[in-house]
């Protein structure tokens, strides 16, 4: 707005159209983008007003096709640079297991009484780990809770990376929790006893705002089933289902 105000005051007509349909483009890109993740944010909804306005007030058919081009740029420009979330990042309490900064998004919902999830995940950490190394991909792990003992399960899982929160842990912890399951080990104390006796400590905190970005994860993908996996490259999103299917489309990424 500040480059806007001043183009306009020293009359640089070209600088200030492009400007302006260019940020009319970026725009068009934001408010999609808000669309498709079905979460708005007022300010800018109210900013974006703003642009259009201006656009649709200082339009000159003699520059149509100039402010055409410059309306694709500022569209392309956003479609390649911009990042954007749906987690509230001033919730100082939620705890995502995210990790990489790739520009592929993952989340990989599974459950830790699902025998496929079981039989998926070991296959599956060495290829995140060196996706991750090699910042390919920027991956969420979301317990989903299909069988009533899940919701146990994701609560430690949190608890430990909130104790220590690096990749190589979490998918330790990940392996014993899913050995833990397997063993149907079904209450809290025992499960307790079991991790801290193979060295996985834990530190207990508020964990409904995490599931609460869990619950608007699983309803955006419309989860309903494990295993499952949603890769978002850009505005292209791929939804994956079954272990054979999710094990391809990680090895595509690998290679």
């Amino acid at each position: 707005m500040g480059m806007l105000i001043f183009s306009n005051l020293l009359k640089l007509d070209l600088i200030f159209f492009f400007l302006l349909s260019s940020g009319m483009g970026a725009e068009l890109y934001l408010l999609g983008f808000q669309v498709t993740k079905s979460v708005y944010c007022f300010y800018c909804l109210a900013f974006g007003a703003v642009v259009f306005l201006l656009f649709f007030l200082n339009f000159e058919k003699s520059r149509k096709i100039f402010i055409a081009l410059s309306l694709v740029i500022g569209f392309i420009l956003f479609l390649v640079f911009f990042k954007g979330s749906v987690t509230p990042v001033y919730a100082e309490e939620i705890l995502l297991p995210s990790y990489g900064k790739g520009q592929v998004k993952v989340r990989l919902y599974t459950d830790y009484f699902c025998g496929p999830c079981r039989a998926l995940e070991p296959k599956l950490e060495p290829i995140i780990s060196r996706l991750v190394k090699k910042n390919v991909i920027n991956i969420t792990f979301i317990d989903t809770p299909i069988h009533t003992q899940t919701t146990l399960y994701a609560k430690y899982f949190l608890y430990i990376l909130n104790k220590k929160n690096q990749l190589d842990y979490a998918l330790r912890a990940r392996a014993l929790l899913f050995e833990a399951a397997k063993n149907n080990i079904m209450e809290k104390g025992k499960l307790e006893e079991f991790l801290r006796a193979r060295g996985i400590g834990f530190r207990p905190f508020n964990e409904k705002p995490t599931f609460a970005v869990y619950m608007s994860f699983l309803k955006e993908d419309k989860i309903n089933m494990t295993p499952s996996c949603v890769f978002y490259s850009g505005v292209k999103k791929d939804k994956f289902t079954g272990a054979s299917d999710i094990l391809k489309a990680f090895e595509n990424l690998k290679k």
